[in-house]
């Protein structure tokens, strides 16, 4: 290898180290991104990898009153946007379907937890999501229950576990097995 095809990989290392700090990538996506000239190639028109969507468990946030406020925050500023500009609803993250494996899998300990909206059409309104076994997304909304039960309520809590558990679906089969004999 001469110095000329030295310096030029060291120059076109440091503008993709540049690249991925400004997306915050992972070290295992860096990892991928600096070894694969196909990736490579594939992500030098910045606007492509701007639409892409997010990948891996960082995505995942814990829900919090926090989140309600910037939810809040948006709505306001969601008035101002005109309607044929507004994110439409994604399909594959409809409430009831898998999540879309690029998301990758969730961390355990986020199973049965309110989590923020992945979905930009939602992340404007007051609502929740939370995955179930089988990363199945749930959404909930986030006001209050009959004035009194907040989203961060222990109760509503227990409550929302209760009704996304799987067992109450195993028991619901069961029985209509059992009727079809």
């Amino acid at each position: 290898m001469s110095f000329f095809e030295l310096w030029r990989s060291m120059k076109e290392r440091e503008e993709l180290l540049k690249r991925a700090n400004e997306r915050r990538l992972l070290p295992s996506q860096l990892k991928r991104l600096l070894t694969d000239a196909g990736v490579r190639a594939a992500l030098q028109e910045t606007k492509m990898a701007s639409l892409l969507p997010p990948v891996g468990t960082e995505t995942f946030r814990r829900f919090t009153p926090a989140s309600l406020e910037e939810i809040q925050r948006q709505q306001a500023r969601k008035k101002q946007v005109p309607a044929d500009d507004r994110p439409k609803p994604a399909s594959d993250l409809e409430a009831g379907k898998p999540l879309p494996f690029f998301y990758g899998n969730r961390p355990p300990e986020l199973q049965n937890i309110p989590l923020e909206e992945l979905d930009p059409f939602y992340q404007s309104q007051k609502t929740f999501i939370v995955l179930g076994k089988g990363n199945i997304v749930h959404r909930f909304n986030a006001e209050s229950v009959f004035y009194l039960l907040s989203a961060f309520n222990p109760l509503r809590t227990v409550a929302i576990r209760m009704l996304i558990h799987s067992y109450p679906l195993l028991v619901n089969e069961y029985l209509i097995n059992c009727a079809t004999i």
